[in-house]
């Protein structure tokens, strides 16, 4: 299993009596939800209330005030419930479907696995320039994969899978970039539907069956992409 970055939104805890007794300068950060590095803060309209995890003081904040921050948060994290209902996957925007939404943990939380699964990848380079390459996984969960790409590419951007063994299709867009190593980056993609069989493992855990429901459409949406 591998850890990635884990950004989340929070806001700063007012209670600096509280949180400075130790050192003055420290900030406790409160985290609201998960979220990655370039999605845009969920739509708040007014200041909203917050209870601190640690000192358990509520305050209100600005929506000015949420910060986006890479912090480790719990597996029990229960997401504020302005974040909760903030998630709809790209897969049902295209397709206009209702689906009942991933909440902050399902969507992000499921457990990763090393596990070497081949991939071809399409998408177009920070060059402008379209590419399609062979290579293979590093990590898998329900919602992603950590790949090996020589491709340059940028944060956010559309990238095209396809399993070598099963053929089957998924969109992803990147969510990680690592530092290069002999011509190669770790690139963390984010799927845009989670799927227990894209990237299948031998035993699947607990956390990967909620998102059962919303696997059936992620391949069948991407079937006809052909091969550049």
């Amino acid at each position: 299993m591998w850890e990635d970055n884990n950004y989340c939104w929070v806001v700063i805890c007012k209670n600096n009596w509280f949180h400075g007794r130790k050192n003055l300068f420290f900030k406790h950060r409160i985290p609201l939800a998960e979220t990655d590095a370039y999605a845009s803060l969920p739509a708040l309209n007014s200041k909203f209330k917050v209870s601190c995890d640690e000192c358990h003081k509520e305050y209100l904040y600005k929506p000015s005030e949420v910060l986006r921050h890479d912090q480790e948060i719990p597996v029990s994290f229960i997401p504020h419930p302005l974040f909760q209902l903030n998630v709809i996957t790209c897969a049902d925007e295209m397709t206009g479907q209702n689906n009942e939404p991933v909440r902050g943990l399902e969507r992000r939380r499921s457990l990763r696995f090393l596990l070497d699964v081949g991939l071809v990848v399409r998408g177009g380079s920070v060059e402008k320039e379209a590419f399609r390459e062979e290579t293979f996984t590093i990590s898998v969960s329900a919602h992603g994969a950590l790949v090996l790409l020589s491709a340059k590419v940028a944060l956010g951007q559309t990238l095209f899978l396809k399993n070598s063994e099963t053929q089957m299709d998924m969109e992803g867009r990147v969510t990680r970039i690592n530092s290069s190593y002999g011509g190669f980056v770790q690139v963390g993609i984010e799927f845009a539907q989670p799927s227990l069989t894209f990237c299948p493992v031998p035993s699947q855990p607990n956390n990967w069956k909620s998102v059962a429901k919303q696997t059936h459409t992620a391949w069948q949406k991407f079937a006809f992409i052909q091969n550049g």
